[in-house]
């Protein structure tokens, strides 16, 4: 069975699938609760302003990520719950058409991506001769807590928005439209514009949604194309884990002590959609040799 079929092994009504997406705003709302109500009561007159470094240096970075993680985790366990008794979808088949989970593909994919990511980011201060903006900053009181809260809830955060986007979204999308093409394309839109409230946009301007939307339709294709979600998480999990442990910048979504601190401004958008474009379809190209993945002109 193919990756977008898998919806039909449970219940599709729509009135389940508005009833899924009451849930997520719920659990959204409800997620947000804790850092607002944290701040209210043991910050009093520290106005709320996640872009706002002077908020960010009172309130604390770790216990700031925490708080915006939250409610990703809370969208992460309501997702598989409903998915599983609600729609009553088996519950591998939430994931991946095969027989077991490939973690070897997850892990393997991921490791190769933090080695990547690391030398596109020193090949870049390097070629624009902008090292000493890249700064080290390990200090262990501080980046052993992070690690350990990184790695808990990181990849539930990203593992939330897959569950969101790419199954719950395109699989569904294709329930109705029969068509591959219009369900990756729409669920990457859908994608591209939740992520219209991250500090990037404010820094860089709404053209930088067309980075989210390549990302959008990157993770659909690797997901149809390998019949599974191990890719795309892969992709996922370790490229925020990337932003949050190894190098962090303060006008990105994540502001953490990380390994690295990125002190340059946001640059080109221009430069961020090519590098966008670059990796996208570099990564795309080497996964479909190396898996033989059938040509994009036979999706249907």
């Amino acid at each position: 069975m193919k990756f977008l079929d898998l919806a039909k092994l449970g219940r599709t009504s729509v009135g389940l699938y508005l009833g899924g997406l009451a849930l997520l705003v719920i659990l959204y709302i409800l997620g947000n609760l804790p850092l607002l109500l944290d701040i209210k009561f043991n910050f009093p007159g520290l106005v709320f302003d996640p872009e706002n470094p002077a908020f960010i240096a009172s309130y604390g970075t770790l216990r700031l990520l925490m708080g915006v993680l939250f409610p990703f985790v809370l969208m992460f366990v309501g997702m598989l719950v409903y998915l599983r008794f609600a729609h009553q979808r088996p519950f591998l088949t939430i994931f991946t058409t095969t027989t077991h989970f490939r973690w070897k593909r997850f892990f393997g994919f991921g490791a190769i991506l933090i080695v990547l990511f690391f030398l596109f980011a020193l090949a870049e201060v390097t070629l624009l001769g902008q090292t000493k903006e890249l700064t080290w900053n390990f200090n262990p009181d501080h980046f052993f807590p992070l690690l350990l809260v990184a790695l808990l809830m990181v990849p539930l955060q990203a593992a939330a928005e897959e569950l969101v986007f790419r199954v719950y979204a395109m699989q569904g999308l294709y329930l109705r439209t029969k068509s591959a093409v219009a369900s990756i394309l729409i669920s990457a839109l859908l994608f591209a514009f939740m992520h219209i409230s991250n500090p990037e946009i404010s820094a860089m301007g709404y053209g930088l949604l067309f980075y989210y939307l390549m990302a959008g339709i990157f993770l659909a294709l690797i997901s149809v194309q390998d019949d599974g979600l191990e890719l795309a998480l892969a992709f996922h999990v370790f490229n925020n884990l990337f932003g949050v442990l190894v190098v962090s910048s303060s006008w990105q979504v994540f502001h953490t002590e990380a390994l690295f601190l990125d002190q340059r401004p946001p640059g080109s958008l221009l430069l961020h959609l090519g590098s966008g474009l670059f990796i996208f379809t570099g990564l795309y190209l080497v996964l479909a040799k190396k898996f033989n993945w059938k040509p994009l002109r036979t999706l249907r």
